[in-house]
């Protein structure tokens, strides 16, 4: 056994299929999966969880994956977390809300994994 910690990652995605692709997809890359369908959960999962990284679908229901990532990248405990957030809409027409909400990259579906795992483990350069 690898005396390196599983990263881990949380997916909040409403769509049960992309929720499943994604889960296994990053399970073969060896990491620990945790997943949540609504905004809500999401949050609460997040914040109990404090996952490495997150995944956020921008439209949720309860709470968008837009208000999640302000609410975690404004919290002293949960700044530090790479949070990613994937959108059907067009880059464009939620610029101000991807920028207020402090998240680390958007990505519009559909993406291929490999944007994802490469917008996961990009070093963030202040």
């Amino acid at each position: 056994m690898s005396d390196k910690k599983k990263q881990s990652v949380l997916i909040v995605e409403s769509d049960d299929l992309i929720l499943k692709s994604l889960s296994t997809r990053f399970k073969k890359q060896g990491m620990f999966v945790i997943t949540a369908k609504d905004g809500f959960e999401g949050y609460n999962r997040a914040c109990k969880e404090s996952p490495d990284f997150i995944i956020l679908e921008a439209l949720l229901s309860s709470m968008s994956g837009f208000r999640i990532s302000r609410l975690l990248k404004f919290d002293e405990r949960y700044k530090d977390i790479k949070i990613i957030i994937i959108t059907t809409n067009d880059l464009d027409s939620v610029d101000d809300m991807y920028k207020s909400s402090g998240a680390d990259q958007i990505l519009r579906k559909p993406f291929r994994f490999k944007e994802l795992m490469e917008a996961i483990t990009e070093k963030v350069v202040a």
